[in-house]
């Protein structure tokens, strides 16, 4: 019977491609399993956080699948009706964290977070973590957007969505969105910000927006926990997916950004073949 290290298992399990997005993971094969075990964790990780401020999240359908119906996490806060929402800081609150930008208009089976306040039972906050199918058709995208809106400008609910597979479609209505491989955009009714960051670098942190109070959420932790849970590195590496021709979006690489993820890949794979002539 084969045996394998505790090494081996953990370098197969890490990927070639720690601290940040595995390019490879980006299409929606792989991505549809990381996106079931992101919205896990985060429920994971929301659940003391948000019952001590006096909220509770519960796993929901996607706004972005048909009557394609609610959002991947949701937020409440029951003392709120939603006609006495007032304009708040959100920029101040999450200082500790990536500040982001400004924005002018931001306003398969998928799931989202929905968080509702106890006391009041309002739904406060939407978390959805974006499908790259979903950007595939305008028709999607503009039915996506609209439902988002909605829920923003009508219902003053907070709706953040989490983009992590490159793309030139956006569903962020604001060019600087386009500038960014990968982002945050968190949709408020008085505010939209974005939080982007570039391929190569490692996701960065954002404050998730209840009511009046933020939540920090370390993203990179949340993606390299679902990556390794859903095991798609050694699920690529198994089916010899690392190669230049199986590279999701490569013309939104460059030449010198290819060629170092490969470099990277060749070395993981002779570290994996060193640890396992070692056993």
């Amino acid at each position: 019977m084969t045996m394998f290290s505790q090494d081996y298992v953990h370098q197969l399990s890490i990927g070639p491609f720690p601290n940040q997005i595995d390019p490879w993971s980006e299409t929606a094969r792989y991505f549809h399993q990381i996106l079931g075990c992101i919205i896990s964790d985060l429920l994971e990780r929301l659940r003391l956080p948000l019952l001590r401020l006096g909220y509770i999240a519960a796993r929901e359908t996607s706004l972005q699948i048909a009557e394609r119906v609610q959002p991947d996490v949701a937020i409440r806060n029951p003392n709120v009706a939603s006609d006495e929402i007032s304009k708040w800081d959100y920029a101040a609150a999450g200082v500790m964290l990536e500040p982001g930008i400004n924005i002018e208009d931001a306003t398969p089976e998928l799931e989202a977070i929905k968080i509702t306040q106890i006391e009041s039972r309002e739904l406060v906050t939407v978390i959805e973590v974006i499908s790259p199918s979903n950007k595939d058709l305008l028709a999607d995208m503009e039915y996506y957007q609209h439902r988002r809106d909605r829920l923003v400008k009508d219902k003053g609910i907070n709706v953040v969505e989490i983009d992590l597979t490159r793309s030139i479609k956006r569903l962020v209505r604001d060019l600087v969105a386009s500038t960014y491989p990968y982002h945050f955009a968190i949709h408020m009714p008085y505010d939209a910000w974005l939080i982007g960051w570039e391929y190569g670098e490692a996701l960065k942190s954002f404050a998730l927006p209840l009511r009046n109070e933020v939540i920090p959420i370390e993203t990179q932790a949340v993606y390299q926990a679902a990556y390794q849970q859903a095991s798609i590195a050694p699920q690529i590496e198994a089916t010899g997916g690392y190669v230049e021709g199986n590279l999701p979006f490569p013309s939104l690489m460059t030449s010198a950004q290819r060629k170092i993820a490969l470099e990277q890949v060749n070395r993981w794979q002779a570290k994996l073949a060193d640890l396992r002539t070692e056993r």
